[in-house]
């Protein structure tokens, strides 16, 4: 039974309705279309820029390239950005968190690329006319909640996005939903389950609360010259002031360089020309089926299909694909690389050629050929404006890489200043004020350039070197080289300089220990039974009773209330704990009622439960993939 791990893991498994829920808000269905096209970005500048062997990664033969572990490494970069807000700094100046952000784009795209070939082999596919729905349906194309299509034109422009792309993409999404929906849907749920889930997490209890204050402790509180005499000269870690430094750098921009470029006619031309295969959309077939569970019903099927039956009515009234049949057996439009073997195997050339039976796994398919669509390749004016963005790209990396050599040579042949770096590279010099290595000025936090100030070549016992550092790279697209100025060492504190602060951590500790002394008392009392009464002469007493609600987003206690065990015999149980200010928090809880959900519920919570254990089988399955997959890391740059 399912009962018994879904007490366990009722935790876990709100926290996925809540994901589930926020993926659903109309602000993010948007987000996520920006990402589309973020994702539909990269396939253009994917084929402009060229393939390179130095890939970052091959699924069972199938290539993720550099630029597109870029591409989807800054789409990390920028969704954690927009959920983190200034926390973000903290991550993007370590290397470790940079690193840590590279390998989970790149798992991200593994894992695509498996679902996709994954889907491809059970022939799952999508229509034009879905494709369309879907694109009809999306928020950030409509203009009062109808599909508007100049400004699906400016945004596919703005964003220089080909809608031929963005529907392959599209495609591509609503196949990967059709192997999503297979797990969420079938998946086999008994009613008594869905009630306890929904009573469970329904559930509400009602507690009372006495606070004790740690101010009214900590104010009693008094100390002696010994104190803190003894707990200064055992804490004096706690007193040092760091070595700090003054620096200079230049700062070195990939993105500066770009203005700096220019791209001729002829050149666009040029590489349009010798890289014509790019653009190239290969010839494409549109397919249907019929699909029989046995060899008999498909052969009496296709001699129905040789007398001159319709194919769509024996579609409708005999295919055992519900997914298909519900289309009239339509399987999509697919290239020569993305069609099954099956269809291969029925070598259909003319529309509205019939394949004979096919066997399948435990099936029997016939396959039909509907349509053609012959090689196009897309017109040079139709793609000049991706090819120069992208050759402006390519220039401004080698400008970018050219200029780093130049500021390498100079800096290192004159370590008087940075003065002769500063004219090469036409960049002045910044001049910070003092830091520590935990506090670098933001633009140049960066554990590199930490290591390279404090623990390179820049520094030593008597202080700066008077030498420049090398160029230090860092993020892929900026570099710095720096000169260290002035130099602070490391110093403890004297005792006078730090009295008051050591004053209010004794007094804090000592104040923290009563508080906690008495709290253990009082909360050993209440367990024994201790008349409520007894405890209002100590001035602690218990507040009003209130309802808290399993995640009770107000109620920071709500967790932990939740945990406690159930009140038994009209006996309340008891627990303590501390609230945002570190005061002493005595729960009392009186009583457990069960949600009553309504029939309205009920079914909410039965899709819901539905799709949590159709998560489940769908990591299960990505799991199973990933173990059988062959997969060979290249370079993660």
């Amino acid at each position: 039974m399912r009962l018994f791990t879904l007490t366990k893991t009722e935790s876990s498994l709100f926290m996925m309705d809540n994901l589930r829920t926020a993926a659903n808000s109309p602000v993010l269905k948007i987000v996520f279309v920006i990402i589309i096209l973020s994702f539909v970005l990269t396939g253009v500048c994917g084929y402009l820029i060229g393939g390179s062997s130095n890939h970052a990664a091959k699924v069972n033969g199938t290539a993720i390239s550099q630029v597109q572990l870029q591409q989807a490494f800054q789409q990390e970069k920028q969704a954690l950005q927009e959920r983190l807000g200034n926390q973000f700094a903290e991550i993007a100046s370590s290397e470790q968190g940079i690193q840590m952000l590279r390998r989970q784009a790149l798992e991200r795209l593994i894992g695509v690329t498996l679902l996709n070939q994954y889907s491809n082999q059970l022939g799952l596919t999508a229509s034009d006319e879905q494709i369309k729905q879907d694109i009809y349906n999306m928020p950030i194309f409509q203009t009062d909640g109808h599909f508007d299509s100049e400004k699906y034109r400016a945004i596919l422009s703005q964003h220089n996005v080909n809608a031929d792309d963005l529907a392959q993409e599209i495609r591509q999404n609503l196949i990967n939903r059709q192997l999503s929906k297979m797990y969420v849907t079938d998946e086999f749920v008994l009613p008594e389950e869905i009630k306890s889930y929904a009573e469970l997490l329904l559930q509400q209890r009602e507690v009372k609360t006495a606070t004790i204050s740690l101010a009214n402790y900590q104010s009693k509180q008094t100390v002696t010259d010994k104190e803190l005499q003894d707990y200064y000269n055992t804490h004096q870690n706690s007193f040092i002031s760091p070595e700090q430094v003054q620096v200079s750098y230049i700062k070195l921009d990939a993105a500066s360089q770009r203005e700096n470029v220019a791209v001729k006619d002829e050149e666009l031309k040029s590489y349009y020309e010798q890289n014509i295969a790019n653009f190239t959309q290969p010839a494409q077939k549109h397919y249907s089926m019929i699909q029989l569970a046995t060899e008999k019903e498909a052969d009496s099927v296709a001699k129905e299909l040789a007398g001159g039956a319709d194919f769509k009515q024996l579609v409708t009234e005999k295919s055992t694909d519900k997914f298909s049949a519900a289309n009239h057996g339509a399987l999509g439009w697919m290239e020569v690389t993305s069609t099954p073997s099956e269809i291969i195997a029925a070598n259909l050339t003319k529309k509205g050629q019939v394949s004979g039976v096919i066997k399948s796994a435990s099936n029997y398919i016939i396959f039909r050929l509907d349509n053609i669509k012959p090689e196009v390749i897309k017109p040079f004016q139709s793609v000049k404006t991706e090819i120069a963005d992208s050759l402006k790209n390519e220039k401004a990396i080698n400008a970018f890489y050219s200029l780093q050599q130049t500021a390498s040579r100079v800096a290192m042949d004159d370590n008087e200043s940075l003065a002769a770096a500063e004219k090469v590279t036409g960049i002045k010099a910044v001049t910070t004020d003092w830091f520590s290595r935990n506090n670098l000025p933001e633009e140049i936090r960066f554990d590199k350039v930490a290591d390279s100030i404090f623990n390179g070549n820049l520094l030593d016992k008597n202080g700066p070197t008077g030498i420049n550092s090398d160029v230090i790279n860092v993020d892929g697209d900026r570099a710095f080289v720096i000169r260290v100025e002035k130099y602070k060492p490391e110093v403890t504190q004297p005792f006078d300089e730090v009295k008051k602060s050591v004053a209010e951590l004794v007094k804090l500790n000592k104040a923290t220990k009563e508080m906690e002394a008495e709290g253990n008392k009082l909360l050993s009392a209440l367990k024994q039974g201790t008349d409520a009464a007894a405890l209002a002469k100590q001035c602690i007493t218990f507040g009003e009773a209130k309802i808290i609600k399993r995640f009770d987003q107000n109620d920071s206690l709500a967790e932990q209330i939740f945990q406690m065990p159930i009140p038994k015999e009209n006996t309340p149980t008891y627990l303590s704990s501390k609230d945002s200010k570190n005061n002493l928090v005595i729960i009392q809880l009186v009583k457990v009622t069960q949600g009553q959900p309504t029939e309205d519920e009920l079914k909410v919570f039965s899709q819901r439960y539905k799709m949590i254990l159709g998560d489940v089988m769908m990591e299960s399955l990505m799991l199973n993939l990933r173990d059988k997959a062959k997969v060979d890391l290249g370079r993660i740059e």
